[in-house]
């Protein structure tokens, strides 16, 4: 009897019935290897970017829908935004690379200016990750709460937070390719954090809108303005206790 070389058990079909490997495993060649490429691509083009772009024109019934158990369909919360993420910093190098670009940067709206808001500003997508399950604390305690239990939440803001920054990619491309201007600027910097700002109050609203909250608007408000100083504080300090220790 066919086994499974991934587990060993005992396969009758195409697929393991215990951990869902293929029965027919190729050994590893060009072959395997270029296969295995544009199968990722595909992947990427049927879930990624549908998914995406869905969020993009319709945010509350994609994350409604996720909600709801409708998963298959929709590309997962935490690596659509992982994937961002890394096309972020990957854009962001090449292009900086390219136009030789210096940072002039030294603070921003979030965190505090000085030598901790310096070094904040060079790391933004580390501390930018700060951020996350901080507000979505905040989201669920003032707004979503008792509709939405914290994970819940955590992944709706994963969703929106994944689509903000493929909107700081198309920023940096556009000001930094198309107008050949350097974005790595204080200024840019606010840009952007205005633009996430409007795009996750767009979301949030057009999606809680649906679970009948009363005096939404504020809520939301006032869930980003706590959210966003006590990330501010916390930046701050976690980045004074790293200047700290490698004094």
């Amino acid at each position: 009897m066919p086994v499974c070389l991934n587990c060993g058990s005992i396969v009758n079909t195409n697929f393991c019935p215990n951990c869902g490997q293929k029965k027919g495993v190729e050994k590893l060649t060009w072959r395997s290897f270029v296969v295995e490429i544009f199968h990722f691509f595909a992947h990427i083009e049927k879930g990624f970017l549908n998914t995406t772009w869905l969020l993009l024109i319709r945010p509350a019934k994609v994350i409604g829908e996720y909600l709801a158990g409708k998963r298959k369909k929709y590309f997962k919360p935490l690596s659509l935004y992982l994937v961002w993420v890394a096309f972020h910093v990957l854009i962001y190098q090449l292009v900086v690379g390219w136009m030789h670009y210096e940072n002039l940067r030294t603070s921003n709206v979030l965190f505090s200016g000085g030598e901790a808001g310096t070094y904040i500003a060079k790391h933004t997508n580390l501390f930018g990750l700060l951020l996350l399950p901080i507000l979505s604390f905040f989201s669920w305690l003032i707004v979503s709460r008792p509709k939405l239990n914290y994970i819940e939440n955590l992944v709706t803001l994963i969703y929106i937070f994944a689509t903000s920054e493929m909107l700081i990619v198309f920023q940096i491309i556009i000001t930094g390719l198309l107008f050949k201007t350097n974005f790595l600027t204080n200024g840019f910097a606010i840009q952007v954090q205005i633009v996430t700002f409007i795009w996750s109050f767009f979301c949030a609203y057009v999606f809680f809108k649906t679970k009948r909250i009363r005096f939404l608007i504020p809520r939301i408000l006032l869930a980003e303005f706590f959210g966003i100083v006590v990330n501010g504080k916390l930046g701050a300090l976690v980045a004074g206790l790293i200047l700290k220790m490698s004094d």
